[in-house]
């Protein structure tokens, strides 16, 4: 099910290992499903959110140009602790419990994994319009540099639905589109040693070994 093509609010602050930011990534969607289970007790998940854009990271050699389809974004959930994902209050708020996972995946490989670290929320604005606030942890993973450890990444996302859709004992709302953004450490992102370079360097140490080893033979064969 797709809905209006107005962006969904998406802004997610990553603040890698207490230290300065030096750069702002953005992992740009759009469209998807979110998928409740229950509306009392249930998880909620985002679903089918294709990735179109990725900025700030062509130093590590992923481009910034749009397309149609670079990978996806998803998350679910942990359990709804307090609320009603189907009030219709403007301001009731449905809370869901820390856990669950939040991914992004750029083309094959999976460049964010992380999880909520605190409790979700899930609040009706009103004219079928639901908001959707948490904090995630987690890792990002740039392929050729190691990986970074994230903590405190702030998710906010808001949806352009028209209303619920009924499924099973939950409810489908449907996500317009949207953006997702965090900071790199200061420095950027450490490469990791090319495998040419540690068969090298293993060389180096095999070589120095056998030298040592011979000076020890002859130090022997003098005494």
């Amino acid at each position: 099910m797709k809905g209006a093509k107005f962006l969904l609010i998406a802004i997610f602050v990553i603040c890698a290992s207490s230290l300065p930011l030096a750069a702002q990534v953005v992992f740009q969607n759009n469209d998807g499903t979110f998928t409740s289970t229950d509306n009392t007790t249930g998880t909620l998940s985002l679903a089918s959110s294709t990735l179109i854009q990725v900025t700030g990271l062509t130093a590590y050699g992923i481009s910034s140009a749009p397309a149609a389809n670079l990978g996806s974004i998803a998350f679910t959930t942990g359990s709804i602790t307090s609320g009603s994902i189907d009030d219709l209050t403007i301001g009731g708020v449905t809370t869901f419990a820390a856990g669950g996972s939040f991914t992004i995946k750029y083309q094959n490989g999976t460049i964010f994994s992380g999880s909520f670290g605190t409790p979700t929320t899930w609040t009706y604005l009103g004219g079928g319009q639901y908001s959707f606030v948490g904090v995630v942890n987690g890792t990002l993973s740039v392929p050729g540099y190691s990986p970074v450890m994230v903590m405190g990444a702030s998710v906010q996302l808001t949806t352009a639905s028209s209303g619920l859709t009924p499924k099973g004992t939950g409810y489908t709302i449907s996500d317009g589109g949207g953006s997702t953004s965090f900071g790199l450490p200061a420095g950027g992102l450490t490469p990791v040693p090319e495998p040419g370079t540690l068969t090298l360097l293993g060389s180096g140490l095999v070589g120095l070994g056998a030298f040592v080893r011979r000076l020890r033979i002859g130090a022997a064969e003098t005494k």
